[in-house]
């Protein structure tokens, strides 16, 4: 902890996060640079005037601000010394030196980590794509990292929520603003059940050159990225894809129409080579070995997203009988209706009637016929009490016929 105001003071300063690795890595450690004198930076390689004026400015006030600001949002600053701080990304050539959190930050090395992102004037198909392949991509046990932007990455964020994981949310300005602010209630329900991320400190605006540097986090904290619609190839989706191939990652891109202008640059990564993917499990498949947690089988179907039966499924005459009740149970009628026109005596054998059978209506001189049992041709009358047949037929009929006839 002695040593975290000297790694902000180093991160605020604005050189390349290549050139400060060098300058670490020449000097020892952050304190040490501190202390440094201007002339000592000459023996590094590759800094300018510029990046020396700003490593011998020793203003350090801002940084107990910063400090302070992490403290009232309860965050947390992990430095690259920080065992939390994930290996995966401190592994690329270009890792922050400092991250801000909130929030609960899962084990990222212990994740199949996957980061799913497209424009953000998509199609419905868009969303609703990159929604499915996010929640299955939690069923499967996997982690969902998004840039909560509008758009795609704010339906992978929800697509993942719903199925009950931990997302990542990785942003272009400091850890209190909310941007878009359209996604208020989606940040919180992340810091609720994830985490944010961010190399910016409290108080940095949202700035059009920050979310490509953004995109290389994203990127570095996980294992694949998924592409869900990309409109031209100077959308800024291309940026993560670049970060992916340079950093060793595998890139998938969820296939869309031919003719679909959400997808034309999505669809031409999968001619030159790119994976296509259409579910969760194509995506996690090739780490399962390596994270032993990945489930290959999920439930089929969410009981959450079961949609609800239509009125049209009942029939008037059930309609009719279930009001006041829910849908698909059937009301008891009191036990006095229920015994009203039964004739005592035994139950009769319940037999489906043929295909062919007809309802033939009731006249006099057949309901004054004595009912006759079933599978017999003797004219005896049936004993006193017993219900009539379900089925009445003539005993000059002959055989009875087959009820496959």
């Amino acid at each position: 902890m002695a040593e975290l105001k000297y790694w902000i003071w180093i991160n605020e300063l604005g050189i390349n996060p290549f050139l400060t690795r060098q300058v670490l890595t020449h000097f020892g450690g952050p304190r040490e640079v501190f202390f440094a004198e201007r002339e000592d930076f000459a023996a590094v390689p590759g800094l300018g005037q510029q990046d020396i004026a700003a490593l011998s400015n020793k203003e350090i006030n801002h940084v107990y601000r910063i400090q302070e600001d992490m403290q009232t949002l309860d965050g947390r600053i992990l430095t690259q010394q920080d065992a939390e701080y994930p290996q995966r990304l401190r592994m690329i050539v270009d890792a922050p030196l400092v991250l801000y959190t909130r929030g609960r930050l899962p084990a990222v090395d212990d994740e199949a980590a996957v980061v799913i992102a497209g424009t953000r004037k998509c199609s419905p198909y868009g969303l609703s794509a990159a929604a499915q392949i996010a929640g299955e991509v939690t069923r499967h046990g996997g982690l969902v990292i998004s840039g909560l932007a509008l758009g795609v990455d704010a339906a992978a964020a929800q697509g993942a929520l719903h199925e009950g994981g931990p997302v990542i949310g990785v942003l272009g300005c400091g850890l209190e603003r909310i941007y878009p602010s359209e996604n208020k209630a989606l940040f919180e329900a992340v810091l609720e059940n994830g985490a944010l991320v961010s190399e910016y400190p409290p108080g940095t605006e949202p700035a059009g050159h920050h979310f490509p540097r953004r995109n290389r986090i994203m990127t570095g904290l996980s294992l694949a990225l998924v592409v869900v619609e990309m409109p031209t190839e100077k959308s800024g989706v291309m940026h993560s894809v670049k970060h992916a191939i340079e950093q060793g990652r595998d890139v998938f891109v969820i296939p869309a129409n031919i003719d679909a202008p959400t997808s034309r640059a999505s669809n031409a990564l999968i001619a030159d080579g790119i994976q296509a993917a259409s579910t969760g499990w194509q995506v996690l498949r090739d780490y399962e070995r390596q994270f032993p947690k990945l489930r290959r089988e999920i439930r089929t179907e969410n009981p959450l997203k079961r949609p609800p039966m239509r009125a049209a499924a009942w029939s008037p005459a059930s309609r009719s009988r279930q009001t006041a009740e829910t849908p698909g149970t059937r009301r008891r009628l009191p036990r006095a209706r229920r015994q009203r026109g039964r004739t005592p005596g035994p139950a009769p054998m319940a037999v489906p009637p043929p295909p062919s059978s007809r309802a033939r209506p009731t006249t006099a001189a057949t309901s004054k016929r004595p009912p006759t049992p079933r599978r017999s041709t003797s004219t005896a009358p049936a004993p006193s009490g017993a219900p009539d047949s379900p089925r009445r037929r003539s005993t000059m009929a002959g055989p009875r016929p087959s009820r496959w006839a």
